[in-house]
């Protein structure tokens, strides 16, 4: 990875900061959207803290080559992939979105998805390409709602808002309902749409040749890294006096004179963290309008690619309602596959073992591709084991998710409500706040982060 001199950093010569300020600030959450409000924020000379509640910064940025997990390991070392492997988030949506700006300035090689690979079609048990479905009127019906949603004006569900067919409800719910967080009848229609016609990015989505986000993550923020203090669970807030209050699960106390919150909107939804006084009506109202439902990613290795080399997304499957051919562009080996279930079947599959859940996505794979699911998967030559990866990020503590979405009567307005500071002491990051389009995304976090700590900077100027 790059240097750390790459990056800017105050010399001791510098004649003070840019902004002064007695106070400060006390970050929650280290993920994308912590660690760059912490860099903003430190670069302007603002005292500032984070305060990480798991063993490792990145939040949802996960990277299979980081984790320590003997599970992982074991995986990661039998794997033919050759390849990062994510645990989180792996497709970078927009070239000139904000992460994808951070992966362009390092000078990074990614892959256009689109160039590289197209995407395949479950209908009637089969997997066809575009092509293949072309006569086909489900299929037309779900690819014109999919493609117009930007434009779509009910405040319904997206799946009231596509009225497509009983046998189009699995494509339209992974297209429509899985990439937003959820499934298709959770999810505002408009609240989608209004999140899609804010963005100002281009629509490419490309993945990372041979870095791992994680890393590239961290290396952006190096300078941040020494101001962590992993293992800090926050447990309670008191907003109450002249001093912000926190104390973490030790019964460790922290203080500061302004606060970012910018953790999981499940963990807020949870009441993981109490605040005393409550939140605001605005937030605690805008809280309940967003979900963050179930999450896995599971990540398969094959004997033999059989669901095609070109093929990039496979979307449809009612076990799995998004498939992704994860080494389409970028690798020599094209036979590991990454899972992503969101919503009601993640949290149903999470109630499984992860060897049980394993067997049932093998059992739709084998339904749609003639029983070459479980002909090809690769197995431990030990013992018969399956090769495989589970990261369900519903178990996780600190996650206990996937990425937000908005409820049904959801609208833009709602996320900046979300969003809004209090008494310009109490301020809010992270993916679910982001109202320019990029919800649900690191881009989204990395917005978030612009905005937070821009609210802070004009609080400090013009008190």
């Amino acid at each position: 990875m790059l240097a750390p001199q790459f990056f800017s950093a105050c010399k001791k010569d510098d004649p003070g900061p840019e902004i002064p300020y007695s106070g400060n600030v006390i970050v929650i959450g280290a993920g994308a959207a912590g660690l760059y409000a912490a860099d903003i924020l430190r670069s302007k000379g603002i005292s500032v803290t984070v305060l990480e509640a798991g063993t490792q910064p990145g939040g949802r940025v996960r990277s299979l080559r980081n984790q320590t997990d003997v599970q992982y390991q074991t995986f990661s070392s039998a794997s033919q992939a050759d390849f990062p492997v994510e645990l989180g988030a792996e497709v970078i949506f927009g070239s000139n979105s904000s992460w994808g700006k951070v992966v362009s300035d390092f000078s990074l090689a990614t892959v256009d998805m689109g160039a590289s690979a197209s995407p395949s079609y479950i209908l009637d048990g089969q997997a066809k390409s575009a092509t293949g479905w072309q006569g086909d009127s489900d299929f037309q019906a779900v690819q014109g709602f999919v493609s117009g949603l930007s434009n779509v004006g009910s405040n319904g569900s997206i799946k009231d808002a596509a009225n497509v067919s009983p046998r189009a409800q699995a494509l339209l719910n992974s297209q429509a309902g899985n990439l937003f967080g959820s499934s298709a009848e959770n999810i505002s229609a408009l609240g989608v749409a209004q999140m899609l016609k804010a963005q100002t990015h281009d629509s490419k989505q490309l993945t990372m040749r041979n870095n791992p986000w994680q890393d590239v993550l961290l290396s952006r923020f190096v300078n941040v890294l020494p101001l962590i203090k992993l293992n800090t669970e926050v447990k309670a807030i008191d907003w109450s006096g002249d001093l912000i209050t926190l104390t973490d699960a030790k019964g460790v106390q922290h203080t500061c004179t302004k606060l970012i919150v910018a953790v999981p909107l499940s963990i807020l939804k949870s009441g993981a963290i109490t605040f005393s006084p409550s939140l605001p009506s605005s937030n605690a109202n805008a809280l309940s309008k967003f979900g963050m439902d179930a999450c896995i990613r599971l990540v398969l290795d094959f004997k033999k690619n059989f669901w095609g080399l070109d093929s990039s997304y496979i979307w449809g499957g009612n076990t799995v309602p998004q498939y992704f051919n994860s080494g389409a562009g970028r690798s020599q080996f094209f036979r590991t596959m990454s899972l992503t279930i969101n919503g009601p079947k993640a949290q149903q599959l999470s109630g499984l073992s992860d060897d049980n859940m394993v067997l049932q996505v093998l059992a739709e794979m084998d339904s749609i591709y003639n029983g070459q699911g479980t002909g090809f998967i690769r197995r431990d030559l030990t013992d018969d084991r399956i090769l495989s990866l589970v990261k369900d990020w519903t178990k996780d503590p600190f996650i206990k998710g996937g990425i937000s979405y908005p409820l049904v009567g959801t609208t833009n307005d709602d996320r900046k409500a979300l969003a809004s500071p209090a008494n310009d002491r109490l301020y809010f990051a992270g993916e679910a706040t982001d109202a320019t389009g990029d919800a649900g995304t690191v881009s989204g976090a990395l917005n978030s982060a612009i905005r937070v700590t821009d609210e802070i900077i004009k609080s400090i100027v013009n008190p």
